[in-house]
């Protein structure tokens, strides 16, 4: 009797261990599926704009275009960090979406980034300004963490 009664414990045990698998293995592929939504979005949204600027392009016309969609955009610095120290100007940011930020931080956030060179060097090295004559060196996918511990 004592058997049977483990027995019928331990199946039902499995039982709830193998649904349990299952349903994280579901919902990990739709997961997935979203994610891949989420960078074809991404994707479409960069052709877009890659498509309309085109590097060499000023700082004026590519930022009046933005505003001609509507696009709200931000700006900062060195989006390529390997310039941090050779450059001045500011980077533009439009954010097209957000993904799942790790524990220790609160934002994982995706923006279309349009990198711009200096038109004007200036004297001193930690000082940044957008000039109209930038020009676009790039537009690109930026993914940056937020509110991070």
């Amino acid at each position: 009797m004592r058997f049977t009664h483990l027995k019928g414990i331990l199946l039902t045990s499995l039982a709830i261990v193998v649904a349990g698998i299952f349903v994280f293995g579901v919902w990990r592929e739709l997961s997935k599926r979203a994610q891949r939504r989420r960078e074809a979005v991404y994707q479409s949204l960069l052709r877009e704009y890659s498509q309309a600027l085109t590097p060499g392009m000023n700082r004026k016309e590519v930022e009046d275009y933005l505003r001609g969609r509507n696009a709200k955009f931000q700006q900062t610095c060195c989006v390529d960090s390997n310039e941090t120290s050779k450059r001045h100007s500011w980077d533009d940011l439009i954010k097209v979406g957000e993904e799942d930020a790790p524990w220790y931080c609160s934002q994982h956030n995706v923006y279309v980034a349009f990198q711009f060179t200096d038109h004007a060097k200036l004297e001193t090295l930690y000082e940044f300004k957008d000039d109209d004559f930038d020009a676009l060196k790039g537009v690109t996918l930026y993914h940056t963490l937020e509110g991070c511990l």
